[in-house]
């Protein structure tokens, strides 16, 4: 399953995935993360918020956003990078 780049446009809710992952490309965190979605065949919404200022306002006004990356699902949502949250998606998410 790829991943999609958002970039914009398109209320990212709208797109029928169940993932979202706010990054930048400069975040390392953020780059290891979205590498274990992808090898584990998670489809999954990136959102690059250096791209998209609006997504990183919403992001600031949460207070638990204390660190990048952001990762939503319905059932989790968490920031930083947090290997055994991923594991727990990669379960639910990934291919059958």
């Amino acid at each position: 399953m790829p991943h999609y780049d958002y970039v914009g446009g398109a209320v990212p809710a709208m797109t029928g995935l169940l993932v979202t992952l706010y990054g930048r490309e400069s975040c390392p965190p953020c780059i290891r993360t979205k590498k274990l979605l992808d090898q584990a065949g998670v489809a999954f919404l990136y959102v690059d918020i250096d791209e998209d200022p609006d997504a990183l306002e919403g992001l600031t006004e949460q207070d638990w956003v204390t660190a990048l990356p952001v990762i939503i699902t319905p059932e989790l949502q968490w920031c930083g990078y947090r290997p055994e949250h991923i594991r727990t998606i990669t379960t639910r998410y990934g291919p059958s």
